[in-house]
């Protein structure tokens, strides 16, 4: 078995290195955290089952941080999420990796910090809910991290968090992509809360294994990397 899947995900993944553990990493799907159309969450349910028919190894799934979120977690997205983690609970000899707000190398409108970035390189106004928590995660990190624990037979059968330690408001979070792009935001404040600081106990035992810098400032670094001078 090998990566199924095509986005920002499974490219971070080597897929002969995974063929070679004998595992699938189910790294397709449902990618809009805004999603309604039940015909999408279909697709990723019949793409899921097929899946874990096929696969004899191990099975790897991620899913969101949003299912323990009270203000998303009734979303239809957080419901099916859930959903499929309990057909791959069911199944045994899996691993499922609940993420936060992944960041990487996408053309995808819908994740937040391509939102804001467009937002601010056009001048458009934001909307800044002023008690939202949100946290980052590399998405190369999650791929280390991922393949530390295939490769090392660790976690079985486990649904975990993987998220940084650092959680940042909405607030906390602009003035860095601002300073990152060089670029001030015309927004506005709205008196919404939402979010919550995922366990990061996953990330941080396996983060220096795999050659991870978890010091403070992760989430400066991060937008750095994809979003600072050269990477426009």
């Amino acid at each position: 078995m090998s990566i199924i899947g095509r986005g920002l995900l499974a490219r971070s993944f080597d897929a002969e290195q995974i063929r070679r553990l004998g595992a699938t990493v189910f790294a397709s799907g449902v990618s809009n955290s805004q999603e309604t159309d039940p015909e999408q969450f279909k697709r990723e349910a019949a793409l899921l089952t097929e899946a874990l028919q096929a696969c004899t190894g191990r099975f790897v799934y991620f899913s969101t941080c949003s299912v323990s979120d009270n203000d998303r977690t009734a979303t239809p997205y957080a419901v099916h999420k859930l959903k499929m983690e309990a057909l791959i609970q069911a199944r045994g000899n899996h691993l499922i990796l609940r993420l936060p707000q992944v960041v990487g190398v996408t053309d995808n409108p819908h994740t937040l910090i391509n939102h804001m970035v467009t937002h601010i390189r056009t001048g458009q106004q934001l909307q800044i809910w002023s008690h939202a928590v949100r946290c980052l995660i590399d998405v190369d990190h999650i791929a280390s991290i991922t393949m530390h624990l295939l490769e090392n037979g660790l976690e079985h059968d486990r649904t975990l968090d993987l998220a940084p330690p650092e959680s940042l408001t909405l607030q906390q979070l602009l003035p860095l992509i601002e300073e990152t792009l060089g670029q001030r935001a015309a927004y506005s404040l709205v008196d919404r809360g939402g979010g919550a600081s995922p366990d990061s106990g996953t990330f941080s035992a396996y983060a220096r294994l795999s050659g991870i810098d978890v010091s403070p400032g992760y989430t400066r670094r991060l937008l750095q990397k994809y979003y600072g001078a050269g990477n426009d």
